[in-house]
């Protein structure tokens, strides 16, 4: 049992051979303090008796090989897979996020390596990933994961989620056939992915403005509270007007105290359009002459990411920003 909880304290690099290792060198250290308390005990006979044989040390046991280690950790961890299922069950969230992804199948090697294409996962609000699935392509043969996630909700007695986040298909049937059952389920296109497939229609992300653009199209999709402005405003500054307070806020400020979502359809396609008019011709030319834009791939990626403006609008009825409490119960949104 001592070798299990040691086990359960495992992380990143502490593996079961460096647990082994250190538990050789603990037990050879043991075995020569008890060596020589042993000879310690022998040495007032030998001086008495000079044909008095001393019998030999004996020989340290072998320590348990780290396959051995593993065997017996897992048993244990099976035995509270389901305070762990129940632990989760609190947690499984009410806004999920699907992504998929071809980086993390590179990092597979042995006979796994170039078995799979794509790695796709649904993780939801705090952090966590619920599950994640191999496949060898994009989007082939997710039923089975959307019905496993299905009956998780349905056996656990939590309501469905109420938001689906993906990276594609937002204006498809797909999320309808891959979770059945979540008729009420509202699916939107991740913002992060959006702004990803803008950014293919510059010419290098070292482009001088190439940062200056990311960030105007990010205010172009989101907007500010304004009642926590004003609040904030009034805390940072209590003897001058709003306007003067916004321009002493900093980003990490209201990113840390103020709500933000995203604005009307109408307008963030306005704005975006403007944004992409305004960094046009000279306006974006770096120092060296490089446009910021590949001006036909740009038009491309505009004309048809138009129809996708209203996929990213912030849920009906749903509060996406969650309150959290930080350093001597200051209010923050997370």
């Amino acid at each position: 049992m001592e070798v299990v909880g040691m086990m359960r304290e495992r992380s990143l690099g502490n593996s079961c051979t460096q647990l082994y290792r250190k538990l050789a060198e603990q037990h050879r250290l043991t075995w020569m303090q008890r060596g020589i308390e042993y000879m310690s005990v022998y040495e007032p006979f030998a001086a008495h008796q000079p044909g008095l044989v001393v019998p030999e040390i004996p020989p340290q046991p072998e320590i348990p090989l780290p396959h051995w280690l593993m065997s017996i950790y897992l048993p244990d961890v099976m035995s509270h897979v389901e305070d762990v299922k129940a632990k989760l069950t609190s947690t499984i969230g009410s806004v999920l996020k699907v992504d998929s992804t071809k980086e993390l199948a590179k990092n597979l090697a042995g006979d796994a390596a170039r078995t799979v294409q794509w790695v796709t996962d649904v993780g939801n609000e705090h952090g966590q990933v619920l599950t994640c699935v191999l496949t060898t392509a994009e989007g082939a043969r997710l039923q089975q994961m959307g019905s496993g996630l299905v009956r998780r909700y349905t056996e656990a007695h939590v309501y469905p989620p109420k938001v689906l986040h993906v990276d594609r298909d937002c204006c498809g049937p797909a999320a309808g056939r891959i979770f059945r059952g979540w008729q009420d389920m509202q699916v939107r296109l991740d913002i992060w992915h959006l702004m990803r497939r803008f950014a293919r229609g510059c010419t290098a992300a070292s482009h001088q403005l190439y940062g200056v653009f990311m960030s105007r199209l990010s205010m172009c999709i989101f907007e500010w509270n304004t009642e926590d402005i004003a609040n904030l405003c009034q805390a940072a500054e209590e003897n001058c007007d709003e306007s003067a307070a916004r321009r002493l806020l900093t980003p990490r400020e209201l990113a840390l105290h103020c709500r933000r979502r995203t604005g009307r359809a109408e307008r963030t396609t306005i704005l975006i359009d403007q944004l992409i008019e305004s960094l046009r011709g000279d306006n974006g030319l770096d120092t060296l002459g490089k446009p910021i834009f590949d001006q036909l791939l740009m038009d491309k990626i505009w004309s048809e990411e138009k129809k996708h403006i209203q996929c990213i609008q912030d849920p009906d009825g749903v509060q996406l920003c969650t309150s959290r409490l930080e350093h001597g119960g200051e209010a923050a949104w997370n």
